[in-house]
C-alpha cells in the first residue's frame, strides 16, 4: 500500500519525470501515425481499392502538411508557448483521425492525413521547449533527446505489428477512433499538468517580429556554407519513410506472401533499428570527432543495403530482414546533421537553421512517396512484374541518397570538440 502511495505521489507531483513522461506519451501517439504508414498502406489498398499513386498521395500528404506548417508553428510557439500550441494543434490532429475513421474514399483519407500532419507539426519543437523549463541549460538537449527517443521507440513499436493486429481485429474505423481518444487524453494531460511558463514568459526578446523572422530565414537559406547540408537534409527523412513507412509491408506481402501482421513484425524489427541508431549517432560523432563523416558513413550503409535489395529482392527472408534492419539502423542521421548545420551560425539563428533542415526533410517525404507511388502504377500498367517494380523503387531511393551523398561531401566538417571549445 505504501508503494502504491509513493507511485501516486510521483505521478501527481510536478516533476521533471512526470512532465517528460507525459510528453513521451504524446510523442508515442504522434509516432504511431508517422510510422504506421507502411501498415496502413496495405489496409487502405484492401479496404478502398486505391491505386499505388493515390496510396502514395494519402500516406505522403501528412508529411507534406507537416513541412508546410513549420514556419507558422515556430511563430505560434513564440507567441503562445508550448502548452497552448501543442494542445490547440493536437485538437486538429484528433479531428483528422476522426475523419479518417469515417472515410469513404481517398478524398477523406487525404484531408484527414493533412489535418493530422498540421496537428503534429509542433511536436518535436514543443517537447524541446518544455524541456527548457524543467531542466538546466546544459541538460536540455539530453532530456529532450531521451524523451523523443523513448516516445519515438514506443510509437515505432506500436505503429508496426500491434497496429496491424488492431486493424485486423478491431477494424479500420475503430482503430482510428481509439487513436483519436488516446490523443485527446494526451492533450488533456498536457493542458492540465504541463507547466511551460518559463519558456513563454522568460524567453529572450529579439525585437524582430514576423518580418524580421522571415528575413532571418532567407539569410540562413542564402548561406552557401549550408547548401551541401541542405542537400543532405532532403535525404534525412524520406528513405525510411518511403521504405519502412510505405513500401516495406506491400513488398513483403507481394513477394514473400506474408500476412499484414507478419509483415508488421518485420517493420517492427526495422523500427527497433531506427531507435537503436538514434542512440548510437551521438556517441559515434564524439568518438570519431566528426559529424560529416559519421553522416556519410550512415548514408553509405543505407545505399549499399538498398542496392543489395534491388539486386536480390527475392533472397531469403532472413537476409532481407537483416538488410532492412541495417538500412533502418543507419537512417536516423537527423541529430548529427542538425548539429553540423547549427555549427555554421550564431545561436540566435540556430532555430531557423533547424526549421529549414526539418522543412526540407519532412517535405521531401511527400515528394518521394508520391513519385514512387506513381512509378509503381505506371510500371504496373506497362506490364512489369511486381518484383521488377520493387527493384526499381529500391534503386530509385538509393540514387536519391547517392546524389545527396555527393553534394554533402563538399561540406566542411565541423568537429564537435572544436565547436564546444569555441563556445
Amino acid at each position: 500500500m505504501l508503494f502504491v502511495k509513493r507511485i501516486l505521489s510521483v505521478l501527481t507531483r510536478p516533476s521533471l519525470f512526470r512532465t517528460m513522461a507525459i510528453m513521451a506519451f504524446f510523442l508515442m501517439l504522434v509516432q504511431i501515425n508517422r510510422v504506421g504508414g507502411g501498415v496502413l498502406a496495405s489496409e487502405i489498398t484492401d479496404t478502398y481499392s486505391l491505386s499505388p499513386t493515390v496510396i502514395g498521395l494519402v500516406i505522403g500528404s501528412m508529411f507534406f502538411a507537416a513541412a508546410l506548417v513549420q514556419v507558422p508553428v515556430g511563430l505560434m510557439l513564440d507567441a503562445f508557448g508550448a502548452r497552448r500550441t501543442l494542445v490547440g494543434l493536437s485538437l486538429i490532429a484528433v479531428s483528422g483521425m476522426i475523419l479518417i475513421s469515417f472515410a469513404s474514399g481517398a478524398a477523406e483519407l487525404i484531408v484527414g492525413r493533412i489535418l493530422v500532419g498540421v496537428g503534429h507539426g509542433a511536436s518535436i519543437t514543443g517537447v524541446y521547449l518544455v524541456a527548457v523549463v524543467w531542466t538546466s541549460p546544459e541538460r536540455v538537449s539530453t532530456v529532450a533527446a531521451i524523451t523523443i527517443a523513448v516516445g519515438g521507440a514506443l510509437g515505432g513499436i506500436l505503429g508496426t505489428a500491434p497496429l496491424a493486429i488492431s486493424l485486423e481485429t478491431l477494424g479500420f474505423s475503430d482503430t482510428f477512433i481509439l487513436l483519436a481518444i488516446a490523443s485527446l487524453f494526451s492533450s488533456f494531460l498536457i493542458w492540465k499538468l504541463i507547466d511551460d511558463k518559463k519558456s513563454f514568459t522568460e524567453k529572450p526578446n529579439t525585437g524582430e517580429g514576423l518580418a524580421g523572422s522571415l528575413v532571418g530565414f532567407f539569410e540562413v537559406i542564402k548561406d552557401r556554407n549550408l547548401w551541401p547540408i541542405f542537400a543532405m537534409a532532403l535525404c534525412f527523412s524520406f528513405p525510411f519513410a518511403t521504405i519502412g513507412g510505405l513500401w516495406a509491408s506491400p513488398f513483403l506481402q507481394d513477394l514473400y506472401k506474408l500476412t499484414s501482421v507478419e509483415a508488421g513484425g518485420v517493420i517492427l524489427v526495422m523500427a527497433f533499428g531506427v531507435n537503436l541508431g538514434t542512440f548510437l549517432y551521438g556517441p559515434l560523432e564524439r568518438i570519431f570527432n566528426s559529424r560529416k563523416w559519421i553522416v556519410l558513413s550512415g548514408v553509405m550503409v543505407m545505399i549499399v543495403s538498398l542496392l543489395i535489395l534491388a539486386a536480390m529482392p527475392t533472397a531469403s527472408l532472413i537476409l532481407v530482414t537483416v538488410l532492412l534492419s541495417l538500412f533502418s539502423l543507419a537512417s536516423p542521421i537527423f541529430v548529427t546533421l542538425a548539429g553540423h548545420a547549427r555549427g555554421y551560425v550564431h545561436e540566435t539563428r540556430s532555430g531557423r537553421v533547424l526549421a529549414t533542415v526539418n522543412f526540407l526533410g519532412v517535405g521531401f517525404i511527400f515528394v518521394v512517396q508520391f513519385l514512387t507511388g506513381s512509378l509503381f502504377e505506371v510500371l504496373l500498367n506497362f506490364g512489369f512484374s511486381t518484383e521488377i517494380i520493387y527493384r526499381v523503387i529500391f534503386l530509385g531511393v538509393a540514387i536519391f541518397l547517392f546524389f545527396g551523398f555527393i553534394f554533402y561531401s563538399f561540406s566542411r566538417d565541423l568537429r564537435p570538440t572544436a565547436i564546444e571549445t569555441n563556445s
